[in-house]
């Protein structure tokens, strides 16, 4: 006899309930948000060297630059009819960057051919990596007076002077005179050649600008009052600081824009106050044209950098200067003849 044999039935499927889903998305959003910080600090340090990179690139193209020359090169050099028809020392240096092909294009424009016209259309639009940072979320529109943009400039000092300051530069980078090594009585290893900027917002309007990226008139008078131009006080560029932030008297927002130019916040700082200061980027007097100031102003280093910014100094080397270096110390790193230690920082 045959028996009827049952067939066992199918094992039951059993799927996530709704409370153990709930739970597994909670552990993922919570490893996510351990996870996130960890992958921005390490972006940012991978941003961080190679912002150090191209600093270390400028520095060298610097010294390569006096090796055969026996001099820095001015932050102005006249091309045009007009005194304002100048380019930067960061044109000078592009034949020791491995940019000779574009440096070839500017010397085809200079004189004898006086072709400003063909060399600013050039600077608007001639992007060069090695400078711009990447940690930088702003970048220039290529608009009237603005261009590839910059994130480095070269340090003319601790002073109040900008552009017209004649031998008032205590800086290594001047503009209407010669600098050589043997000028940076501090030693090169003790004064900062190059530091990080900002390009500006691109949108001002009247008085109204955006912090920290835009270049905010507070008058010549706070500037002529200060006590001392050369080192001014924490006092001094406080009261030129809250001039600019409260009452400015115009705003530009091209700063940063042209590399090329020599107008002060496109290729020049100064380290009369702190880097990433809490006050805007302050010039005297406003002018036609571009972001810079014809005699006065505080124009600091500034990062997108966590805590400070990088700068190199005269020896080539790179180091990141902390948001609260004391400001003494910092004028003394911009001062390439003050005669005194510039101690830690």
């Amino acid at each position: 006899m045959i028996r009827a044999t049952t067939q066992p039935s199918a094992a039951r499927q059993r799927g996530f309930t709704l409370v153990e889903l709930l739970v597994v998305i909670a552990i993922i959003g919570t490893l996510v948000g351990l996870l996130l910080p960890a992958v921005q600090s390490a972006r940012e340090a991978a941003r961080r060297s190679a912002c150090t990179n191209n600093l270390k690139q400028l520095g060298l193209a610097m010294q390569n630059y006096h090796d055969t020359m026996e001099m820095y090169p001015r932050n102005l050099l006249q091309i045009g009819g007009n005194i304002w028809e100048s380019t930067s020392a960061s044109v000078q240096i592009l034949p020791f960057m491995e940019q000779q092909g574009l440096y070839q294009k500017f010397k085809s424009m200079a004189p004898p051919t006086n072709n400003w016209g063909g060399t600013y259309g050039l600077m608007q639009t001639a992007t060069v990596g090695a400078f711009l940072c990447p940690s930088s979320a702003n970048k220039a529109a290529v608009t009237d007076w603005s261009g590839a943009g910059s994130n480095y400039a070269w340090n003319t000092g601790s002073s109040l002077d900008t552009v017209w300051g004649g031998t008032n530069f205590n800086g290594i980078i001047a503009y209407q005179n010669d600098r050589r090594m043997r000028d940076v009585s501090d030693g090169l290893s003790s004064t900062i050649l190059g530091a990080e900027i900002l390009v500006g917002s691109g949108s001002s309007n009247g008085t109204s600008g955006t912090f920290p990226f835009d270049m905010f008139y507070a008058g010549d008078a706070v500037f002529n009052s200060a006590s001392n131009r050369n080192m001014p006080t924490a006092a001094d560029i406080e009261t030129i600081g809250m001039a600019a932030r409260n009452s400015p008297q115009g705003v530009k927002a091209n700063n940063g824009g042209m590399w090329a130019w020599y107008g002060a916040g496109h290729s020049t700082f100064t380290t009369s106050a702190p880097p990433n200061w809490q006050y805007p980027t302050a010039g005297g007097g406003c002018c036609p044209g571009g972001a810079h100031d014809w005699g006065n102003g505080i124009i600091p280093p500034r990062s997108q950098h966590p805590g400070g910014v990088n700068v190199v100094l005269a020896d080539a080397s790179v180091r990141l200067i902390t948001d609260t270096v004391d400001l003494t110390t910092f004028q003394r790193l911009g001062n390439r003849k003050d005669g005194q230690s510039v101690g830690d920082y």
